[in-house]
Protein backbone atom coordinates (compact mmCIF):
# COMPACT_ATOMS: atom_id res chain seq x y z
CA UNK A 1 0.00 0.00 0.00
CA UNK A 2 1.06 3.56 -0.56
CA UNK A 3 0.79 6.47 1.85
CA UNK A 4 -0.98 9.50 0.33
CA UNK A 5 0.04 11.84 3.18
CA UNK A 6 2.91 13.51 1.28
CA UNK A 7 0.65 14.16 -1.72
CA UNK A 8 -2.00 15.70 0.54
CA UNK A 9 0.61 17.85 2.31
CA UNK A 10 1.75 19.21 -1.06
CA UNK A 11 -1.79 19.94 -2.22
CA UNK A 12 -2.59 21.87 0.95
CA UNK A 13 0.77 23.68 0.86
CA UNK A 14 0.17 24.68 -2.80
CA UNK A 15 -3.36 26.00 -2.19
CA UNK A 16 -3.32 29.80 -2.56
CA UNK A 17 -5.82 30.46 0.26
CA UNK A 18 -3.83 28.34 2.71
CA UNK A 19 -0.50 29.77 1.49
CA UNK A 20 -1.85 33.29 2.12
CA UNK A 21 -2.18 32.31 5.79
CA UNK A 22 0.85 30.03 6.29
CA UNK A 23 3.44 27.94 4.48
CA UNK A 24 4.08 25.87 7.61
CA UNK A 25 2.30 22.63 6.62
CA UNK A 26 3.80 19.64 8.43
CA UNK A 27 3.43 15.88 8.49
CA UNK A 28 3.59 14.08 11.82
CA UNK A 29 4.62 16.85 14.20
CA UNK A 30 5.48 20.53 14.29
CA UNK A 31 8.89 21.56 13.01
CA UNK A 32 11.35 23.30 15.33
CA UNK A 33 10.23 26.90 15.76
CA UNK A 34 6.56 26.29 14.87
CA UNK A 35 5.37 26.33 18.47
CA UNK A 36 6.99 29.68 19.21
CA UNK A 37 5.90 32.67 21.24
CA UNK A 38 4.34 34.83 19.98
CA UNK A 39 2.19 32.15 18.38
CA UNK A 40 2.64 31.33 14.69
CA UNK A 41 0.15 29.74 12.30
CA UNK A 42 0.93 26.18 11.24
CA UNK A 43 -0.81 22.94 10.26
CA UNK A 44 0.06 19.37 11.27
CA UNK A 45 -1.35 16.31 9.49
CA UNK A 46 -1.10 12.78 10.92
CA UNK A 47 -2.33 9.41 9.63
CA UNK A 48 -5.10 8.03 11.81
CA UNK A 49 -5.42 4.74 9.95
CA UNK A 50 -6.66 3.17 6.76
CA UNK A 51 -8.95 0.42 5.51
CA UNK A 52 -8.44 -1.46 2.26
CA UNK A 53 -11.33 -2.34 0.03
CA UNK A 54 -11.78 -6.09 -0.19
CA UNK A 55 -12.41 -6.20 -3.94
CA UNK A 56 -10.67 -3.23 -5.51
CA UNK A 57 -7.16 -1.75 -5.16
CA UNK A 58 -8.35 1.26 -3.15
CA UNK A 59 -8.12 2.35 0.45
CA UNK A 60 -9.88 4.84 2.69
CA UNK A 61 -7.30 6.81 4.63
CA UNK A 62 -8.19 9.02 7.58
CA UNK A 63 -5.90 11.96 8.30
CA UNK A 64 -6.03 14.05 11.45
CA UNK A 65 -5.57 17.77 10.85
CA UNK A 66 -4.65 20.29 13.53
CA UNK A 67 -4.57 23.97 12.56
CA UNK A 68 -2.73 26.20 15.02
CA UNK A 69 -3.46 29.91 15.06
CA UNK A 70 -2.70 33.10 16.93
CA UNK A 71 -6.19 32.99 18.47
CA UNK A 72 -9.18 30.65 18.39
CA UNK A 73 -10.73 32.67 15.56
CA UNK A 74 -7.46 32.61 13.63
CA UNK A 75 -7.15 28.82 14.05
CA UNK A 76 -10.74 28.43 12.81
CA UNK A 77 -9.99 30.57 9.75
CA UNK A 78 -6.92 28.46 8.95
CA UNK A 79 -8.96 25.26 9.38
CA UNK A 80 -11.60 26.69 7.02
CA UNK A 81 -8.95 27.35 4.36
CA UNK A 82 -7.55 23.80 4.69
CA UNK A 83 -11.08 22.37 4.52
CA UNK A 84 -11.85 24.29 1.33
CA UNK A 85 -8.57 23.11 -0.20
CA UNK A 86 -9.40 19.41 0.17
CA UNK A 87 -13.17 18.99 0.52
CA UNK A 88 -14.85 17.03 -2.31
CA UNK A 89 -11.77 17.30 -4.54
CA UNK A 90 -10.73 14.64 -7.03
CA UNK A 91 -9.73 12.64 -8.82
CA UNK A 92 -6.10 13.67 -9.10
CA UNK A 93 -2.67 12.09 -9.47
CA UNK A 94 0.25 13.51 -7.52
CA UNK A 95 3.73 13.98 -8.97
CA UNK A 96 4.85 10.67 -7.46
CA UNK A 97 1.95 8.71 -9.00
CA UNK A 98 -0.32 8.68 -5.95
CA UNK A 99 -3.92 8.55 -7.17
CA UNK A 100 -6.45 10.16 -4.84
CA UNK A 101 -9.95 9.46 -6.09
CA UNK A 102 -11.67 11.95 -3.76
CA UNK A 103 -11.02 13.70 -0.43
CA UNK A 104 -13.48 15.11 2.10
CA UNK A 105 -13.44 17.18 5.27
CA UNK A 106 -15.06 14.40 7.26
CA UNK A 107 -15.36 15.85 10.75
CA UNK A 108 -14.59 19.16 12.37
CA UNK A 109 -13.68 18.52 15.98
CA UNK A 110 -13.69 22.08 17.28
CA UNK A 111 -11.25 24.34 19.04
CA UNK A 112 -8.88 23.39 21.83
CA UNK A 113 -5.80 24.71 23.57
CA UNK A 114 -2.48 22.88 23.24
CA UNK A 115 -1.67 21.59 26.73
CA UNK A 116 2.08 22.21 26.35
CA UNK A 117 2.13 25.65 24.76
CA UNK A 118 -1.34 27.10 25.40
CA UNK A 119 -1.69 27.79 21.68
CA UNK A 120 -5.22 27.63 20.20
CA UNK A 121 -5.88 25.05 17.49
CA UNK A 122 -8.84 23.81 15.45
CA UNK A 123 -8.95 20.07 14.70
CA UNK A 124 -10.63 17.88 12.11
CA UNK A 125 -10.47 14.66 10.13
CA UNK A 126 -9.83 14.33 6.39
CA UNK A 127 -11.11 11.19 4.72
CA UNK A 128 -9.71 10.28 1.33
CA UNK A 129 -10.06 7.43 -1.09
CA UNK A 130 -6.80 6.53 -2.80
CA UNK A 131 -5.30 3.77 -4.89
CA UNK A 132 -3.20 1.19 -3.04
CA UNK A 133 -0.61 1.24 -5.83
CA UNK A 134 1.27 3.98 -7.64
CA UNK A 135 -0.24 4.72 -11.06
CA UNK A 136 1.30 6.29 -14.14
CA UNK A 137 0.16 9.80 -14.99
CA UNK A 138 -1.37 10.10 -18.45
Amino acid sequence: MIDPLDTLLGEIRDNSAVAALTTRIRGGEPAPGDAASPFLRFVVLVRLGSARDKRAPVQEVRIGVRCYGTSFADAAALYGAVSEAIHNVGPRIGATGVLIHRSFDDAGMGAQTDPDTGQPHEDGVISLFAATQVVAAT
